[in-house]
């Protein structure tokens, strides 16, 4: 039975001291080692999300190194290819924030295809890809929706068309679509993905986290706390665990964390 794990974090672009927070980020992803994280707010101009990845991938080459008989067991057990490393697929967003609003999804299964949608409002796009696990294939959307409160209605209608897009394909594949939906938990747009999908956490928790935005890295947004970040899933999957993640300050700085949002992973066999 195909296992897999996925994540989603916004990583708060370059803003809010990075260089600081890179290495938190680095070292709770290499804690989870999710499959497949979908990034958003990635800074195209630094190349921040090649920065985690080289990071990483150096980390985890260190390991194996190091760990020669665990990388034998794993390709006796047939789970080598959790053990390559990632790589990661870019989309930019086509506006004037195009630099800091990019998006992200960093793999170590293997891709089949990618291909971007833009949502034709407020500069949003979505990623969708085909990823394949134990030689069973799966779609994964990234997206990052519009952010004003108020924008409840755009943020359904940018739904809308991620879904008619899925809808093109009729191969009827288990699908994840997470990320950064700007949504709070009683908002429209949680509800109508409620109607075809289920939130991994809530599924596991009978609820959904109290809060996944903001930390004390974000000191300029007065906006309402409360959860933004969601990994939705279709009945295909069955829900094995689900968790915040990203949620651990630098143990030297009890204000400094990964990222002004908290990270959502959840596990899944199909």
């Amino acid at each position: 039975m195909p296992v897999t794990t996925v994540a989603t974090l916004n990583l708060f672009n370059r803003d809010a001291e990075w260089e600081r927070r890179f290495p938190l980020v680095v070292e709770q992803l290499l804690e989870l080692r999710p499959d497949a994280i979908g990034f958003q707010e990635i800074d195209l101009m630094l190349d921040q999300g090649m920065w985690i990845a080289r990071r990483v991938n150096a980390a985890l080459r260190k390991y194996r190194t190091a760990h020669p008989e665990e990388s034998f067991r794993a390709s006796e057990g047939g789970a080598e290819w959790r053990l390559e490393g990632y790589r990661l697929r870019h989309a930019a967003s086509p506006g004037k924030m195009a630099s800091i609003h990019g998006i992200g999804t960093m793999a170590r299964i293997e891709c089949l295809e990618h291909e971007i949608l833009d949502l034709m409002t407020h500069d949003r796009i979505a990623q969708r890809l085909v990823l394949q696990v134990d030689g069973a294939p799966f779609v994964f959307v990234n997206t990052h929706l519009h952010h004003p409160p108020e924008a409840t209605d755009d943020r359904v209608r940018q739904l809308e068309r991620i879904l008619a897009w899925l809808d093109r394909d009729d191969r009827g594949l288990p699908t994840v679509v997470l990320g950064d939906f700007n949504s709070y938990v009683e908002e429209p747009a949680v509800a109508f993905m409620k109607k075809r999908f289920r939130s991994a956490y809530e599924t596991a928790h009978g609820k959904e986290p109290d809060w996944t935005w903001t930390t004390p890295v974000n000191k300029w947004d007065n906006s309402p706390h409360g959860t933004l970040d969601y990994i939705y899933v279709s009945p295909h999957f069955k829900v094995l665990d689900a968790a915040l993640a990203f949620n651990r300050a630098s143990p030297d700085d009890p204000e400094l964390y990964p990222s002004d949002h908290l990270g959502v992973w959840a596990k899944l066999s199909f």
